[in-house]
């Protein structure tokens, strides 16, 4: 028995001995529907109109289905006619995602639905797919939490960048920025730009030079310090070969010479590094940003003032919000990403959230990331 299978077994056997607990000490009822059983029929369809036939039923598309109630995670393919049979299901809340790339019209079809079984029955329903444009570049990887080297050991942070097209792109002039962490500041639905706390440039100028390119289908990893960080700790990250490094000579910010910077823009004289636990990192072209001072009410009721740069949503090529817990309050609008990742990763645990496919990018970090081990350039070392 996997170890999936034996956790399920043990949550089960938990369950049942709860039930029969309460049934003898409150007089209740038995359940009602018996669990495990339920038939899920589940028709995936394709919307997205970019074929000449219209809507038509998504032929071998990957189905997730995942549980919010215990634990389950697996992943189906629909028939020829799009149609998949989910048998002996328990009942419980499921995330259910279908998605299929379209390489020849470059969009990834993709659909999503929370879905509730109760009963030990058969229900169908339906994902509707539509289309997204494939973005170019993506923030295909975000390691954050820190490993065991000491405490309080996050220094080896990075951002891998993954180029999802056929073609060289030149990230010159191109920013990476970090999110404000207080999550009062703004009406993040009402604006046309997110804040940035930190805001660090690459070399170049957008549109003229050529001194950063990303292969096509290719990797870069972007290091808060280009350290060999595993001599520090068995968890931690080995960061000598990272294509870039951020780095800030106002602050006691080590320098790999071996390694290109990204330097800041910023005025806040920090270094870039994420928070352990919930921050928003975003990738945008640089063509425009608003230096600017936001001022909010602290919970002690004084007024705190900080400088912040203002990004316009236009410009933002692709941005991640994470969370170790999906309830927490938001640092940057849902119309960058709809739902946070990164849910249950813990300080200081040396793992990583990445993306399930290279370049999968649904604008939702809650179904398009999985928890992993830190990959750094991850064509080089899978």
């Amino acid at each position: 028995m996997d170890e999936v299978a034996m956790k399920r077994s043990r949550a089960y056997a938990a369950m049942c001995a709860f039930a029969m607990l309460a049934t003898v000490s409150c007089g209740l009822d038995r359940p009602r529907h018996a669990d495990g059983r339920n038939v899920l029929v589940l028709h995936a369809i394709d919307t997205s109109g970019v074929y000449e036939d219209g809507w038509r039923g998504a032929s071998n598309a990957q189905v997730e289905v995942s549980s919010t109630t215990f634990v389950y995670k697996k992943v189906f393919a629909t028939d020829e006619e799009g149609r998949l049979v989910l048998e002996d299901l328990p009942a419980g809340d499921y995330y259910l995602q279908a998605s299929m790339r379209d390489e020849v019209n470059r969009v990834l079809l993709t659909g999503q639905k929370r879905k509730l079984l109760e009963g030990a029955e058969e229900s169908t329903d339906t994902l509707f797919m539509s289309f997204v444009p494939l973005s170019p570049v993506v923030l295909n990887e975000i390691y954050f939490c820190g490993c065991n080297g000491a405490i309080a050991y996050y220094f080896d942070q990075y951002t891998e960048l993954y180029n999802s097209t056929a073609d060289t792109i030149y990230l010159d002039g191109y920013i990476m920025c970090r999110s404000t962490q207080v999550d009062y500041v703004l009406d993040w639905e009402a604006i046309d730009f997110a804040l940035a706390y930190y805001v660090y440039k690459f070399p170049g100028v957008r549109g003229v030079t050529r001194e950063c390119p990303i292969a096509p289908h290719d990797y870069l990893v972007l290091a808060s310090d280009a350290v060999n960080h595993n001599q520090f700790g068995a968890l931690c990250v080995n960061l000598l070969q990272a294509n870039y490094e951020f780095f800030c000579a106002f602050s006691s910010d080590y320098d790999n010479l071996l390694v290109p910077n990204l330097l800041p823009l910023s005025t806040t004289g920090n270094e870039f590094s994420y928070n352990i636990a919930h921050c928003a990192l975003w990738l945008a072209t640089g063509e425009e940003y608003t230096h600017a001072e936001h001022c909010y009410t602290s919970s002690s009721g004084g007024q705190t003032c900080s400088p912040y740069v203002e990004i316009p949503l236009y410009t933002i090529i692709d941005a991640v919000e994470y969370s170790a817990n999906p309830s927490s309050p938001r640092y940057m609008t849902i119309r960058l990403d709809a739902a946070l990742g990164g849910n249950g990763i813990t300080r200081y645990s040396g793992v990583s959230m990445e993306r399930k496919v290279p370049g999968f990018d649904t604008n939702n970090s809650a179904f398009d990331f999985e928890t992993t081990v830190p990959t750094p350039g991850y064509s080089h070392v899978r």
